[in-house]
């Protein structure tokens, strides 16, 4: 079972590299249909008609029907499309698959069910780091100088006037997880640059989405997975210890994680097992503390 898989996952990942994951194809695509943004997948929830969009989200599962298959998507904005996968994209067969996806998609009334299409589609980390590209450094500020000057009355009175000297803008760290993303990548490739970019940005996806979904506060992720594995998928200790979160393998056979030193499964892994530790501590505590601080 355990190489049957194996075998599948090879396949889908060559099918991304041969068909599905050509990043100029899929831009052009989005250029022709005149598509500048994604729109959440709850927007398809009102459409009545027909509309062609992009939307992001991860591919839960995929099943077979009357010869088609079709992909359980779970979007940006909590809600869940299945959408007709085409033979070229079938990479997208691969559970948990992060992806964006321009979707042809129509509801003929309110009351009649939605039906997508698949017109192509791009792994989701490969468009965050070209968007990111996309990006304009923003405009350097110039510093205020507080200045003393003696008014008409001969009183000193002060002043904050322009000094002439640049400094870089502030930054808005308020962030949507998904516009985080490039700044985790970025931090995790400062330290550990052997990463190749799209590395660090499947590293940075999966520490924020999987934080996001089981509520941990993903600096917290990044900090243990840094000092665990330096941000290295294939490390393994002296123990045994394997992948990004140092996962033991009885413990990683525990949390279902097929393959400790794939990106995805050992992050998924290791959130979860953050998850129930934080849990569990924040009802008894260590010495009367409690860590509700870190979630």
């Amino acid at each position: 079972m355990k190489f049957r898989w194996l075998a599948i996952s090879v396949f889908a990942l060559l099918s991304a590299v041969c068909f599905g994951s050509d990043l100029q194809s899929y831009l052009k695509a989005r250029k022709s249909l005149g598509i500048s943004q994604p729109t959440t997948s709850s927007a398809l929830e009102t459409l009545v008609g027909t509309s062609t969009c992009e939307i992001r989200g991860v591919v839960k599962g995929t099943i077979k029907v009357d010869e088609k298959v079709r992909a359980l998507l779970e979007g940006v904005g909590g809600s869940w499309v299945t959408l007709n996968l085409p033979p070229n994209e079938s990479w997208l067969e691969i559970p948990n698959t992060r992806a964006r996806i321009i979707v042809k998609a129509s509801r003929l009334s309110d009351n009649a069910m939605l039906r997508g299409e698949i017109i192509v589609a791009v792994p989701e980390e490969q468009m965050a780091a070209w968007e990111y590209k996309q990006k304009p450094p923003a405009p350097l500020r110039v510093a205020p100088k507080l200045t003393t000057t003696r008014g008409s009355n001969g009183k000193l009175q002060q002043q904050w006037t322009k000094s002439g000297t640049p400094v870089a803008p502030t930054k808005n760290w308020n962030l949507k997880p998904n516009d985080a993303v490039p700044y985790y990548a970025q931090f995790i490739r400062s330290y550990n640059k052997k990463l190749t970019e799209q590395q660090s940005f499947q590293i940075a996806h999966g520490i924020v989405g999987f934080s996001v979904q089981y509520g941990v506060d993903a600096r917290l992720i990044t900090a243990m997975v840094l000092c665990e594995s330096g941000f290295n998928p294939n490390d393994t200790s002296r123990a045994g210890a394997m992948g990004l979160g140092q996962l033991m393998p009885g413990t990683a056979a525990g949390m279902g994680v097929r393959n400790a030193y794939d990106i995805y499964d050992n992050l998924w892994g290791t959130v979860r097992l953050v998850r129930g530790h934080l849990d569990k501590y924040k009802m008894s505590g260590i010495n009367g503390q409690n860590f509700s601080d870190l979630v």
